[in-house]
């Protein structure tokens, strides 16, 4: 039988069971008690009873985790649509802000080649060129969560207007340290085309990308979930224990009945008031 530790206490014993109408007899209940001093069958109880009564513990907290989960879902669910009306919101906040940023320290080394062209010193030029790339993060994300028409126009006219600068930026530096007028046109052409096609990208992403109540909304709904479904596990561990437990300290009482009890109608009421005695309720258990 499986065992639990800690179970038994010196002051706890298993109830004597003196006569009870529904058992029947004074008799049987002294059976009953002769079967508790059987060697090992106190320790027996206690284990059983403790893998009982963890049964409904298990059940319950299954029962809130799944309601808990459940409230989430239907919370997260609401402002996904409150959000976005026609559900085209496909990466979760953290994942599409990652491929934005991305997206834009891409653009490092273009912004770069332009920042050389003040002539500047090396880390005055590095800062340069972040406030660059930070720039047109920006300009992503205002664009992308700009729901204005007209705004969101003139946020477009900026960011063509300094994609021209940058990209006369870099022609003056290619013309500078190459000479040939013609190639650095074509490169600077070149790199300003990639930077705008960065940015396209990184607005296409973030509208798609859902806002960050709504991504933590689901993903504590998806944490509730998971947890529900460990503790769903865990009842099932609990409740395959205790019947095997069960199973088996019915047996020793029913062979004890067996050797001991020759009335089958007594040896009926020894096991039901066993199986009372192992269900019931502790709190009430010491109140007798």
């Amino acid at each position: 039988m499986d065992r639990v530790p800690g179970t038994r206490r010196d002051s706890e014993r298993p109830p004597p069971a003196a006569f009870d109408p529904a058992f029947g007899t004074a008799a049987g209940a002294g059976a009953y008690r002769r079967f508790l001093q059987e060697a090992g069958v106190e320790n027996d109880f206690h284990s059983v009873k403790a893998l009982t009564q963890r049964v409904p513990w298990a059940a319950g907290e299954c029962r809130r985790l799944r309601e808990q989960a459940a409230a989430a879902e239907v919370e997260a669910g609401r402002l996904s649509r409150a959000h976005d009306d026609e559900q085209r919101r496909r990466f979760s906040f953290g994942t599409g802000t990652a491929i934005a940023v991305t997206l834009a320290a891409i653009d490092a080394i273009p912004a770069f080649l332009a920042a050389q062209a003040f002539g500047l010193d090396l880390w005055t030029t590095v800062g340069i060129t972040a406030v660059l790339v930070a720039a047109l993060a920006a300009a992503m994300w205002v664009i992308a969560h700009q729901r204005d028409g007209s705004r969101r126009w003139a946020v477009v006219g900026a960011l063509v207007a300094g994609l021209v600068a940058l990209g006369a930026l870099r022609w003056w530096y290619l013309v500078v340290t190459a000479g040939d007028q013609t190639a650095a046109l074509l490169e600077a052409a070149g790199l300003t085309v990639f930077t705008g096609l960065l940015v396209w990208f990184g607005v296409i992403v973030l509208g798609l990308t859902k806002a960050r109540h709504v991504s933590a909304a689901e993903r504590r709904a998806r944490s509730l979930r998971r947890r529900a479904q460990r503790a769903a596990a865990v009842e099932a561990e609990a409740n395959r224990r205790a019947a095997i437990a069960m199973r088996e300290f019915m047996g020793r009482a029913q062979v004890f009945s067996s050797l001991h009890i020759d009335d089958g109608d007594s040896r009926t009421r020894f096991l039901d008031q066993v199986r009372r005695e192992v269900e019931a309720d502790p709190a009430a258990t010491r109140s007798r």
